[in-house]
């Protein structure tokens, strides 16, 4: 199947395959794999938790896919370092909420975490999610 740059793509890290230090991506679209790499960039992003997944996770204590960033895939954003990152780092772990989570330090607290929605750009790589323009 190809890849259709008109349609939205969801996109979640691979947990299966690829390293900590060199995560993998999985792009989904139209409910298939159809590309797995180790960096993309997408731009007007939505945030999207499946509830019944997440709570699957907390029952059983196994990882599945319930959580994604989706968007279209773009090639370049401004705003980004020389290290390919943009200025927030955005989170999601199962286990402390069911959203995804944008602070300063990328770790998650009740204080210093904010939910996020959506950003206008985002950039999954080696140094993990970050946006710009959140929603």
């Amino acid at each position: 199947m190809r890849l259709n740059y008109t349609k939205p793509v969801y996109v979640y890290r691979n947990l299966r395959h690829g390293r900590k230090a060199r995560p993998l991506y999985s792009v989904m679209q139209n409910g298939r794999v159809v590309r797995r790499t180790h960096s993309i960039m997408l731009r007007n992003v939505k945030f999207v938790v499946r509830e019944a997944g997440r709570q699957k996770v907390l029952q059983e204590g196994r990882k599945n896919v319930h959580a994604f960033a989706k968007g279209f895939i773009t090639s370049s954003a401004f705003g980004a370092d020389r290290h390919g990152r943009l200025p927030i780092t955005v989170s999601y772990n199962p286990y402390n909420a069911g959203y995804f989570f944008a602070s300063e330090s990328g770790k998650w607290t009740t204080e210093l975490a904010r939910r996020v929605y959506g950003a206008r750009c985002v950039i999954l790589n080696q140094h993990g999610m970050s946006a710009a323009y959140l929603d």
